[in-house]
């Protein structure tokens, strides 16, 4: 590599606008963060070992149909049951239905991760790190004051699933993360600190086992 660095494995960081780093404007034009306040960028500065790629797109959804499906093993091509696969999607599957269901996005990610095997999906459970949605909190707005998530519930249904099934899962919601007046996407500072946060949990859980 043009650093010096020997790539000792990959991994796939497949997201929403979250990871794409969506800046919003009121033009509603396709607009990013600087690549330096991504957190995608601060744990590719934090492990320079693994060689990361990054699939993200704004109002992605946990797959479900088949061009969802068709999107993520697409992304998964030339990687190997060797790999890694961080995971942060579930925000988009809350907010687009008509009401607060969050058994409906705990099934999205249960029928997910079960059918990897009948799609011939790589990744072993112990190589899948899954981010939890960030906190919401739509207090004051009468449209989707429902849709607040500062109970933590859905992101403790969420992580008590992946713990069932031997996945990782990090929680975002004990995290204060800065919001623009979206009160969904992540300022470029929140960004940070989630990247920071993240690459301190990764390497107490020595996620990549790189040693």
């Amino acid at each position: 590599m043009k650093d010096g660095t020997e790539r000792k494995c990959s991994c796939l960081i497949y997201g929403d606008s979250l990871t794409y780093g969506y800046l919003p404007n009121d033009a509603h034009q396709d607009l990013r963060l600087p690549v330096e306040e991504r957190y995608t960028t601060m744990l590719e500065k934090a492990f320079p070992e693994v060689h990361f790629s990054v699939r993200a797109k704004v109002g992605r959804c946990i797959p479900y149909l088949p061009f969802e499906w068709e999107d993520f093993k697409e992304a998964c091509k030339n990687l190997t049951s060797k790999d890694f696969l961080i995971f942060f999607l579930g925000v988009n599957d809350f907010l687009s239905y008509g009401r607060p269901d969050i058994p409906r996005v705990l099934n999205h990610l249960k029928g997910f991760f079960s059918d990897f095997k009948k799609e011939n999906i790589p990744f072993l459970s112990e190589d899948i790190l899954y981010v939890c949605p960030p906190s919401l909190d739509f207090s004051g707005d009468k449209a989707y004051s429902a849709f607040s998530t500062v109970d933590g519930q859905l992101n403790e249904a969420l992580s008590v699933y992946c713990e069932s099934e031997g996945i990782l899962s990090f929680n975002t919601a004990k995290l204060t993360l800065e919001r623009y007046p979206d009160k969904v996407h992540l300022t470029g500072d929140a960004q940070k600190n989630l990247g920071a946060k993240l690459a301190e949990f990764i390497r107490r859980e020595d996620f990549f086992k790189l040693d």
